[in-house]
């Protein structure tokens, strides 16, 4: 013999309140589990292509389901909160990476004067 144990009845969602405390008859607005890509590259201040791309490569903790890539509210923030600080020198370190690199790849300028 088994036993059916009724799940409690749902209370009924709660109305949002404007400034006051009056109710203005409109369902609360429900948090999320789970971001989306594009909530994600608001909240980052990325552009769409660029999250994608780190969400693909598992930069960015998220899960594909379906066709779809959906980015765990908790783990989303504790990636954000587990994520290296950054000084000033690391920044003024990269970008004068960055400027060898670049010279590096430039062609080197041959004056008129020398070709002759």
């Amino acid at each position: 013999m088994s036993a059916v144990i009724p799940f409690p009845p749902r209370p009924a969602p709660t109305t949002s309140t404007e400034a006051g405390g009056i109710s203005t008859g409109r369902p609360a607005p429900v948090a999320s589990a789970v971001y989306t890509v594009a909530e994600t590259a608001a909240i980052l201040r990325l552009s769409l292509g660029s999250t994608y791309a780190l969400v693909r490569s598992g930069e960015i903790p998220a899960l594909k389901l379906g066709d779809r890539w959906v980015i765990p509210w908790g783990r989303l923030h504790r990636w954000l909160d587990d994520l290296p600080e950054v000084s000033t020198d690391d920044i003024e370190r990269e970008l004068t990476a960055i400027e060898r690199q670049e010279q590096r790849q430039r062609p080197a300028r041959v004056c008129q004067k020398d070709r002759v």
